[in-house]
């Protein structure tokens, strides 16, 4: 039987109601106690890495996920994470941008409900979870709602219902039926040797564009050393931004183009703003989804 880590680290599907709201509660243990499905799945380790709210989480605590997968490759055959569904795809992109070519499954879920409540998505989910760090395939994913998401291009489009997620700019891996059918679409696995990138540089800020920002406002992105911006459609630089953008970039600023759309991605080549923005030094992030973006400029890779 396979040996699979759970990595706890809070959540709404950890949660109990509290005076004061919904608050992570549930150990690993716990939420293992109300699933007795899995014995039939996989053996199962927990670590109760941390007990947050995932709007609570920093790039540190996404670093100790990834270091705790890495650090427990060799003893187990795939990993599931329980994890809040509000900043999972964050998380989701720095792990695979962490965890180049790792060789096992290591599989996010969360719930959009409380495990234990009345309707809860939280029992399939984290079923699911499991059948997929069982199923031995490789790569860093997501599991919800019947879905198998590849980690790069998870998108959370909804806040209350519970198809909240999809993948954006790139086809599902597979699916999940009801009765824990699994159907692969495009089943993932590692290309090259596995290994861990140990440094990020947090200090990466994203700034949305809107159509009235002041050109004035740039003066204060001075002090970061990496800046995406947020554009419109298939992207570009306002002309009346162009010139504090410019002074933005030759102060030693990074600056970086995605698109406020969902799917698609930007093109700079496309319309006469696009090309003046790459002319003067901007870098397009292509088809990324924002999370994705923020992952692999934050490891460095672009």
């Amino acid at each position: 039987m396979k040996q699979v880590l759970l990595i706890a680290t809070g959540g709404t599907i950890a949660c109990r109601e509290t005076e004061n709201g919904l608050s992570p509660a549930l150990t690993g243990e716990e939420l293992l106690g109300l699933m007795p499905e899995l014995n039939g799945i996989c053996s199962v380790g927990v670590s109760d890495l941390m007990n947050l709210d995932s709007t609570d989480l920093t790039a540190a605590d996404r670093a100790a996920i990834a270091r705790t997968v890495w650090e427990n490759r060799g003893g187990y055959d795939g990993f599931v994470i329980a994890h809040g569904t509000d900043t999972l795809a964050y998380t989701a992109a720095l792990l695979h941008h962490m965890l180049p070519n790792i060789d096992r499954p290591v599989v996010l879920t969360g719930s959009m409900l409380p495990i234990g409540v009345p309707g809860s998505d939280a029992p399939r989910n984290l079923a699911d979870a499991f059948r997929i760090a069982a199923a031995g395939c490789a790569g860093v994913l997501a599991v919800l709602h019947g879905k198998i998401m590849p980690g790069s291009n998870v998108c959370k489009r909804h806040s209350s219902e519970a198809d909240a997620f999809v993948s954006a700019n790139a086809p599902l891996a597979g699916t999940i039926g009801e009765t824990g059918l699994i159907h692969w679409e495009t089943p993932p696995q590692a290309a090259g040797d596995p290994s861990f990138v140990d440094t990020i540089d947090p200090h990466v800020l994203l700034v949305k564009l809107t159509p009235d920002i002041e050109s004035t406002f740039f003066s204060s992105l001075h002090r970061y050393p990496k800046v995406i911006l947020e554009a419109f459609g298939a992207g570009g630089i306002p002309s009346r931004l162009e010139q504090a953008v410019r002074s933005l970039i030759e102060s030693g600023t990074r600056v970086y183009i995605t698109t406020q759309c969902s799917e698609g991605g930007v093109d700079l080549h496309k319309y006469e703003v696009g090309r003046r923005a790459e002319a003067m030094g901007a870098v397009s992030l292509g088809a990324r989804t924002t999370e994705d973006a923020l992952a692999a400029v934050m490891c460095g890779e672009i």
